[in-house]
């Protein structure tokens, strides 16, 4: 390799972990405080000093929110920005400022004047408008596309962020003296689903029970996109608030990455692998089961990170999910592949964490995956919601009131 090819990579990586690292330092900062104007100064500087830049606005109207760093506004520029660079941005992902149509003439001038040269939408919703406004780097060369990878992701951990601190503030009004495991404990259930994705293919049950007021066990629902639902269940390795604040970091990573590489789920896995062993310094793992739903024809692309192996049951025939890699967190090299599996009409397909078949009676027997798969085989003909609620009562009484030792998931799809 030649000297200057060495260099330029070299050079690629330091930048690449100069970004991780800010991802980090967002995260650490974040934890410790909720004031948002804090995490705001947190995130400008986790922002400006890897891109390069040193001028940046952040502008949430849902959550009246505006800040700015590096340039000032009177009042009435203030205003202008406010009320027309949501508009400005409505349909698009990103765009130029000097690419603004006449209308946002003004706009346009004020931004330029500001030395604001990209708008970027940072909602996960079409139907909202969040801008990120960015300077032009101090080299004067032009934002590239990992940039602005770069800069989405981080201000989706930071909104994710944002709206505990907002969820957190509703709870303290009401109940400022509550129990510091108790408001974890509705944190952790808030960034859970609400509800279970609405599919014509598919019929989707899922039980959660945590040992303690917090757990690691995590699961959830990304938005469907072209007849594609992702779906993702992970296990956190360790108990309680530790284990909790990293499922509620590992939320906000894969929220952004599932938007910027929706159908390469491989892709997904790999690169929250590299920010989460960054993060963790590789001292905590996570199991994962990465999963997209074809609800057209029924199919199922899938990536096993390390996780127990799901059931795939069709009749008698039994499919273990195994294809995928090494747990995330553990080395930042490593490699995942996913796989994909045509699905039938009465298929059942069990995703669990290792709490469901560890769980033991009076005498420590566990009740054993073999028992799950002979159970649901017996009762194929049950919805998904009456097979995980009758599997859950079956283990109970195998327990025989015996506390159960790790947090519990069980995530059933069925083929209709």
């Amino acid at each position: 390799m030649a000297e200057n090819d060495l260099k330029q990579l070299q050079k690629e990586l330091k930048f690449k972990k100069l970004q991780l690292n800010s991802i980090y330092e967002l995260s650490s900062a974040i934890h410790s405080s909720f004031d948002i104007d804090h995490v705001m100064r947190i995130f400008f500087s986790s922002l400006m000093a890897p891109l390069g830049i040193s001028r940046t606005f952040f502008f949430d109207r849902t959550q009246a929110i505006f800040r700015k760093r590096g340039f000032v506004l009177s009042e009435e520029e203030s205003l202008l920005i406010k009320k027309n660079a949501m508009r400005a941005l409505v349909g698009s992902a990103s765009l130029e400022v000097e690419n603004l149509p006449p209308l946002q003439e003004k706009l346009k001038t004020l931004l330029l004047a500001k030395g604001i040269y990209y708008l970027l939408n940072i909602s996960e919703n079409k139907r909202k408008v969040i801008v990120l406004g960015l300077g032009r780097k101090f080299n004067r060369r032009a934002l590239e596309q990992e940039d602005c990878e770069f800069a989405y992701i981080l201000s989706r951990f930071m909104l994710i962020e944002l709206d505990n601190i907002h969820y957190l503030a509703q709870i303290f009004e009401k109940k400022k003296l509550e129990h510091e495991m108790k408001i974890a404990r509705d944190i952790q259930l808030s960034l859970l689903p609400q509800g279970l994705p609405q599919l014509k293919n598919y019929d989707i049950s899922v039980i959660y029970e945590t040992i303690r007021e917090v757990g690691g066990d995590y699961y959830d629902f990304f938005k469907k996109k072209k007849n594609i639902q992702p779906l993702v269940l992970a296990d956190v390795e360790g108990k309680g608030l530790s284990a909790a604040l990293l499922a509620a970091s590992c939320q906000a990573i894969f929220h952004s990455l599932n938007e910027l590489y929706l159908f390469k789920p491989a892709k997904v896995v790999g690169k929250a692998n590299a920010m989460i062993h960054e993060i963790t310094n590789g001292s905590r793992f996570i199991t994962l089961f990465w999963m997209l739903l074809d609800d057209e024809t029924p199919a199922l692309t899938y990536v096993n990170a390390g996780h127990n192996q799901p059931y795939l049951i069709s009749g008698s025939k039994v499919i273990q999910l195994s294809e995928g890699g090494f747990l995330i967190g553990f080395s930042a090299a490593s490699a995942y592949k996913q796989h994909t599996v045509f699905l039938h009409s009465g298929d059942i397909v069990c995703v669990f964490t290792d709490g469901v078949f560890e769980v033991q009676n009076p005498v420590g027997k566990e009740f054993g995956e073999k028992a799950m798969v002979e159970y649901i085989q017996q009762n194929s003909r049950q919805t998904a919601a009456e097979l995980s609620n009758g599997l859950y009562r079956k283990i109970k009484n195998f327990a025989n009131n015996t506390d159960f030792h790790d947090d519990f998931t069980i995530l059933i799809v069925k083929v209709r």
